[in-house]
């Protein structure tokens, strides 16, 4: 932002007059132009506070859209079988510069020399402002890559989301690949439906969590690691609520009289007081969204990508990413890749929650420290 003032004043019978371009006349515009410049100087004298307010917000929305965007990009490459890429933002550090300068100048002449045009004075006032913010990167690779992309969630961790409010059904659905080896829908080089078990178990979930049956809380035995354990409230549940317990822990072969049952990591359970869950890595749960992409059918025709496959009756669709030529206009999150646009709707509600979900399930892989160190530092003028 650039700020200058600059007058030019004649003194001509005992009068100061601001230069004829402005069609003033009088001394006290000369007084004005001083207190004007010094109105800008002394405006921005204090800079810094003053820019939190603003600079805060517009980072935090600037850097939230950015991830947003950058996630889409990822699982459409993938849908065409592209390598994903990931680049963190590490720090962001904005400095500011205030300058400002008055001049002044005159020269008194003769009157009755020829040509002459009396005494006069110059002023001259001018500002500038600077805000150059500096912005570092770190890629997501090797060790950091393996540890937030390719590790699978852990089962306590979901299960607490649960209990945080999260809907049971989207989140097995999303992060899980079997419970008790009864197995969710699959895609890629093994496609397949999920297995009937697992729709009815998550229908049921769904239910008894509306009923308020399901609790989980902290346990550790002497000498051994925490372990999540899953609760069945039975007080105050209606009869349909009961059945639909019941008929849970047959499917998922647990003791009928089990209250508080163990989660585990695994692909199947070693006793009937478990529950196994065969959790996804955030790779993995990239790959299933990007199969639900709507891609035009010439890419499929022409063998770009594979088709998509059929959903499983009695699932929900995780997400619609739709797909054309042209720019949309009210989006909650676009990209564009290979001359097309893609992009999620904000009226999609469900489609906008499982976007906001994956920041929570790739925070919750994160075992391991980033990478303190900035790999690449790029100066946004």
């Amino acid at each position: 932002m650039m700020r200058s003032l600059a007058r030019n004043v004649r003194l001509k019978q005992g009068r100061w007059h601001v230069a004829a371009m402005t069609g003033l006349s009088g001394g006290p515009y000369l007084i004005v132009t001083v207190i004007l410049f010094a109105s800008i100087v002394s405006g921005c004298g204090s800079i810094g506070p003053g820019t939190v307010g603003r600079d805060r917000f517009d980072y935090v929305s600037a850097i939230s859209d950015s991830w947003k965007q950058q996630l889409l990009l990822n699982i459409i490459k993938m849908r065409y079988a592209d390598n994903p890429v990931f680049m963190d933002v590490g720090q962001v550090i904005s400095g500011y510069e205030l300058e400002g300068t008055l001049t002044a100048g005159g020269a008194i002449g003769n009157k009755s020399a020829p040509g002459a045009v009396g005494d006069f004075l110059n002023l001259g006032a001018g500002g500038r402002y600077l805000d150059r913010p500096t912005v570092t990167y770190t890629p997501l690779t090797g060790a950091d890559f393996v540890k937030t992309m390719l590790t699978p969630f852990p089962p306590g961790a979901i299960m607490f989301l649960v209990e945080a409010g999260w809907p049971v059904d989207f989140l097995l659905q999303i992060s899980t690949q079997a419970i008790n080896g009864i197995r969710n829908r699959m895609v890629g080089v093994d496609a397949r439906p999920a297995d009937p078990e697992f729709v009815e178990i998550v229908r049921l979930m769904k239910r008894i969590q509306t009923e308020g049956g399901i609790g989980f809380k902290v346990h550790r035995e002497k000498g051994g690691e925490e372990a999540t354990m899953l609760l069945f409230h039975t007080r105050h549940l209606t009869q349909q609520a009961l059945k639909d317990m019941a008929e849970v822990k047959r499917l998922l072969r647990l003791n009928p009289e089990a209250k508080d049952i163990q989660i585990t990591y695994g692909a199947d359970a070693q006793s009937d007081h478990e529950i196994a869950l065969h959790t996804r890595s955030g790779y993995q749960v990239m790959v299933a969204l990007a199969s639900l992409i709507s891609v035009p059918p010439q890419h499929i025709a022409e063998h770009r990508t594979v088709a998509t496959p059929e959903e499983t009756p009695g699932l929900p669709a995780l997400v619609t990413v739709h797909s054309g030529t042209e720019r949309p206009t009210d989006a909650f999150v676009l990209a564009k890749y290979r001359d097309h646009w893609y992009w999620v709707d904000d009226r999609d509600f469900l489609s906008k929650r499982t976007f906001t979900f994956l920041t929570i399930l790739f925070t919750l892989s994160e075992t391991g420290q980033k990478i303190q160190q900035p790999i690449l530092t790029i100066r946004a003028n």
